[in-house]
């Protein structure tokens, strides 16, 4: 697998020029239940990454993982009372009147075995110190770095969602001072059955099923239908609907795209 980080000076010259292309998967650290790993928006986003270079060439650049706005995760938005099928309702959204409803914060500060006050604080830093400015200043300087290896094409890989709109003010940014590179990104959430996308649902736990299934254990859920699924939401029941196949479709449809994408280019 052609690794930036794990290759020799040659050998990056060689995939250069069969391919000029670098990925970079960007994720951050926060909740993905209790059957995903902390780090599921940079694993996903790594997998897509290395899919990517094994079939259509290039290499896979470092993870990002720190820098974000710490007061948009999970641990953040759910630290109020949602509804108990949060599969199926955002967590983002009130609950709807009547419907039975718990905190999810608490069974993520039981979860981690820390106080979830601390989250709050973390939040506040990062509102105070500019939100996503840190974030963007390192993916401008970034993508800057990736430029001084030659290559012609970044493929910007945002695995948490909400680095969407950061992403894109930072390579307008790229542009605006000198960027050479052709910067395109992949929003996963298009290879999802409806197209939206998930958090730690069905969609996501299948894409690390297919690409990174050591990190993920179902059997950390309570198998009650009814049962509360902390920061599991806008998608289908992973119980229920999570495999490694979707996962894979899932890749595969990507690789078509971006293939087609670069070869454009």
């Amino acid at each position: 697998m052609n690794e930036f980080h794990r290759m020799r000076p040659e050998r990056i010259a060689r995939a250069r020029a069969e391919r000029s292309v670098a990925y970079l998967p960007l994720g951050i650290l926060e909740w993905h239940g209790l059957h995903n790993p902390y780090g599921l928006d940079g694993l996903k986003a790594e997998g897509f990454a290395k899919r990517l270079a094994g079939e259509i060439g290039g290499v896979v650049m470092p993870t990002l993982y720190y820098g974000d706005n710490r007061a948009e995760i999970c641990e953040r938005h759910l630290d109020r009372d949602v509804p108990r099928a949060t599969v199926q309702w955002s967590p983002y959204h009130p609950a709807p009147e009547g419907a039975p409803t718990f905190n999810p914060a608490e069974a993520m500060g039981a979860a981690l075995a820390v106080p979830r006050d601390g989250f709050a604080r973390d939040a506040e830093r990062s509102k105070a110190r500019g939100g996503w400015r840190l974030w963007k200043e390192l993916v401008v300087h970034t993508l800057f770095q990736i430029e001084t290896y030659g290559f012609e094409a970044i493929v910007a890989i945002p695995g948490h969602y909400p680095l969407r709109e950061p992403l894109e003010e930072a390579k307008a940014q790229y542009a605006e001072e000198g960027g050479r590179c052709l910067v395109l990104t992949l929003d996963d959430a298009e290879f999802s059955d409806d197209g939206k996308g998930d958090h730690a649902a069905a969609y996501e736990t299948s894409l690390l099923l297919a690409t990174a299934p050591e990190t993920v254990d179902l059997a950390a859920l309570d198998p009650e239908p009814s049962a509360p699924l902390a920061g599991v939401a806008l998608g289908e029941d992973p119980r229920e609907k999570a495999s490694a196949a979707y996962g894979e479709r899932a890749l595969a449809a990507a690789v078509r795209a971006m293939r087609e994408r670069l070869d454009r280019h």
